[in-house]
């Protein structure tokens, strides 16, 4: 910890260098000026404890020198040593100045000038102290309010991640009790078999709530696209179309399981998948992400195909909790997964 810093004004050398005599074996560090615009100058280069001033000095006389102290330095301890007396005077610089003492000339060292310096110093040391405390305080409240206000959001978010995950279930149930009412009327419109949906049910499920709670951050797009392709074992390949870096923010856990789920469902037979990744800005100032997963160039049998089109639709309907779509698209016969995601650009 560095000395403190007195600083001592006086027109006066001799007076200058009975306090230097006066102050020499003390432990903090004096400083000396011979007018107030010296005192001035030195004070913008070094931070001051206490000021020690003369009143009448020319040019400019302490009670100017220190209200320009108070207003640059309001910290700095303001202490007055003249011989100049009149109590007028002495009124006037204590009120505008906010005075600590005044210490008349001539003074005695050990029972006036040191006495009164030290109780300077621990003033301003109380100071800085108190106002420490104060600042460590209203950080620690900043820390607490962000504390409270993170765990009001997390509370927030499990509540929509449970009213998302009993509308998922309902979801699922509507979903089989439809298809068990087609079973039982024979209908010929059954071409998805239970076995079918319920497997894919059970994938999407599970891996939903494996992710659970759902995470809100921030990625660019390099970065997301790194981890779609992590996901699913390098089996896909996605091309940036738009070239551009793209930040979001968002449940990006989510995206990356769609992205999963169809990897795991389409046949490892096909080891490799392109993708193109296209940026389309929206009207309302929203940019939308386009993944389409070619299917062109792969054959698919009509047990892949209907796993597609369950899984599809349901990773659409759980999509839309977080503003994301997943359907197929076919020109003559199934050519392209799309996956979109409607994001506010940072």
């Amino acid at each position: 910890m560095s000395p403190n810093k007195i600083l001592f004004v006086d027109d006066e050398s001799n007076v200058l260098s009975a306090i230097r005599r006066a102050v020499q074996d003390e432990k903090y560090m004096p400083f000396f000026a011979g007018s107030g615009a010296e005192a001035l100058t030195i004070m913008e280069d070094n931070e001051f404890c206490v000021i020690v001033t003369d009143m009448r000095m020319p040019v400019m006389d302490g009670l100017t020198l220190l209200k320009i102290v108070k207003e640059k330095y309001p910290r700095t301890v303001r202490v007055v040593l003249s011989g100049f007396t009149q109590l007028s005077q002495m009124l006037v610089t204590i009120n505008q100045g906010e005075i600590f003492k005044f210490i008349t000339k001539p003074w005695t060292t050990n029972d006036e000038l040191l006495p009164v310096i030290k109780q300077a110093i621990d003033y301003y040391n109380l100071q800085m102290e108190r106002d420490t405390l104060t600042d460590n305080l209203a950080a620690k409240n900043i820390a607490y309010q962000n504390i409270f206000r993170a765990m009001e959001e997390k509370k927030a978010q499990e509540k929509s991640e449970l009213r998302h995950l009993y509308k998922i279930s309902l979801l699922l149930f509507s979903l089989w009790k439809k298809n068990l009412a087609i079973v039982a009327e024979k209908s010929d419109d059954q071409h998805i078999s239970q076995g079918e949906i319920l497997h894919i049910s059970e994938i999407i499920y599970l891996t939903y709530l494996s992710q659970l709670p759902a995470v809100i951050n921030n990625r660019t797009s390099s970065k997301l696209i790194s981890e779609i392709i992590t996901s699913c074992d390098n089996r896909l390949v996605i091309n940036n179309i738009s070239k551009d870096e793209v930040k979001t923010t968002g449940n990006h856990n989510y995206l990356v399981m769609i992205f999963k789920i169809l990897l795991h469902i389409l046949p490892k037979k096909h080891e490799k998948f392109n993708c193109d990744l296209v940026h389309k800005n929206q009207a309302d100032g929203t940019v939308q992400l386009i993944f389409d997963i070619d299917l062109k160039t792969h054959a698919f049998s009509l047990h892949d195909e209907n796993q597609l089109k369950v899984a599809c639709a349901l990773l659409n309907k759980i999509g839309v909790f977080y503003n994301m779509g997943v359907s197929l698209g076919y020109v003559e016969t199934l050519s392209y997964v799309r996956v979109s995601w409607g994001i506010t650009e940072n």
